[in-house]
């Protein structure tokens, strides 16, 4: 704490703690009105000629000035800032406010009602008694000053009338002044709290939905991995009566990519036991090499569907490829399944202004403007059959690798996924990356090489 209150005049300088910006507001605040104070004062001594006691007016100001810069000062220590404190700051503005008030006309001065600037910020920022014991004080202070006070001494009474009338006036713009800059400056705080709290609280409810669907997916990978073993040993008994029966020779093939679907929904469930699945992955491939070893094992889960990869020639590193694999596999999977057997999916791969960017599209019946507002924050429920669930974890996901994830769809005219992944993003840094990330993305181009599918049952 020692070390931290050595260093915190250094950071304050240029931006206060959070619990400090009242206690700044009301140094600027107290800024103004010595400022405001001192000018009144010389100018009825110099251009009004009125007779005022100089030196307790100056003592009162100076001492005023000395206890803004023990406030400035106080903004940088590290313990926050209480009520308390608040309540004595007022205390103090509105007892050196009512001894200036003493030394120049007392309750008569037009500027009593400076009172009032006072009053208005301990309503908007101390609890109600505090409000309250500030407002009694006041009063009392004003009370007082109709009886205890040195009177002003104006020769011409029609000129100090004049003087009453404008002294009025300017109280008024500068009291108004200082109400409406504090308020307004509350206002936009709270506003931007409130904000902030309905932000936080919606990233919660999402986090939590993430959370109970990672605890349904991993029950039901428990439940599913009995029956998956079951099938695939009834699967690889008929490949082997098949091979012996020339009656079943023609489902031999079909056998054969029953295993492999089997195969493939095995290696996803012991995917999910592994502490790190990242570390079972060789990172030092190319993006392009990791990206075309991710799209043949993609092909298995859709052998019938033509899809397309175009990606550069070379890339960097593949960076974060096991999240990275899922936001992919769930775009995919959702572009297979909308467009169906005879439809056409492409997968591209573009390097260009700081990020890598992924593009999924596809040439089904696109989604309709409502439900793609709600996609990936909530479940939604699909023409299709799909629940919206794969896109609210691809979301998550892509957040968590500091990707920005976008879909653009229109009916009847297909649907475009973006995943967009700047170089230097970095996992739970999606807040620093959106201001490296592209505002648009151009298509790829011709230097890029094309991976096909044949778009027949047979695998590749």
């Amino acid at each position: 704490m020692a070390a931290y209150n050595f260093l915190m005049p250094t950071f304050s300088l240029t931006r206060p703690l959070p619990q400090h910006q009242l206690l700044m507001r009301l140094f600027w605040m107290r800024c103004i009105a010595t400022l405001a104070q001192a000018l009144l004062v010389a100018v009825a001594v110099s251009g009004m000629h009125l007779s005022l006691p100089l030196p307790p007016l100056c003592g009162v100001l100076g001492l005023l000035v000395a206890f803004n810069v023990f406030s400035w000062w106080r903004t940088w220590r590290a313990a926050p800032v209480s009520n308390a404190e608040l309540f004595l700051q007022l205390f103090i503005d509105v007892s050196a406010l009512t001894a200036m008030l003493y030394f120049t006309g007392g309750a008569t001065n037009p500027f009593v009602s400076f009172y009032l600037p006072a009053l208005a910020v301990a309503a908007a920022i101390l609890p109600t008694p505090y409000a309250i014991a500030l407002a009694l004080y006041s009063l009392i202070c004003y009370s007082l000053l109709t009886v205890f006070y040195q009177p002003l001494h104006v020769h011409d009474a029609n000129q100090g009338m004049a003087y009453h009338l404008a002294g009025m006036w300017l109280n008024f713009l500068v009291s108004a002044a200082l109400i409406t800059w504090f308020v307004a400056r509350m206002s936009a705080t709270l506003r931007g709290r409130d904000a902030q709290l309905a932000q936080a609280r919606e990233q919660q409810l999402l986090d939590e939905q993430i959370v109970a669907l990672g605890t349904q997916a991993a029950s039901a990978a428990h439940e599913m991995n009995t029956p998956l073993a079951t099938v695939a040993l009834i699967a690889g008994e008929l490949c082997i009566e098949a091979g012996r029966n020339d009656d079943l020779r023609l489902y031999r093939e079909d056998l054969a990519i029953v295993e492999q679907q089997i195969a493939l929904c095995k290696t996803a469930l012991d995917r999910m036991g592994m502490v790190n699945p990242s570390s079972q992955i060789d990172t030092s491939l190319s993006l392009a090499q990791w990206l075309r070893h991710f799209f043949d094992s993609w092909r298995l889960r859709h052998p019938a569907l033509a899809i397309r990869l175009s990606m550069p020639e070379s890339t960097g590193p593949v960076r974060h490829p096991q999240l990275l694999a899922q936001v992919l596999s769930t775009l995919l999977d959702n572009a297979a399944q909308a467009v169906g057997v005879n439809g056409k999916v492409d997968l591209e791969l573009s390097v260009q202004d700081a990020c890598e960017v992924f593009r999924v599209c596809d040439n089904g019946p696109g989604i309709d403007a409502e439900m793609l507002k709600r996609l990936g924050y909530e479940p939604v429920r699909s023409t299709t059959g799909g629940k919206g669930i794969g896109l609210m974890l691809a979301f998550a996901t892509a957040r968590q690798i500091g990707a920005r994830l976008t879909l653009a769809s229109a009916p009847e005219n297909g649907t475009t996924a973006l995943l967009m992944l700047a170089w230097e993003s970095a996992p739970n840094d999606a807040a620093n990356v959106s201001a490296t990330l592209p505002t648009s993305v151009k298509t790829p181009t011709t230097n890029a090489r094309h991976l096909s599918g044949n778009g027949k049952r047979k695998q590749p």
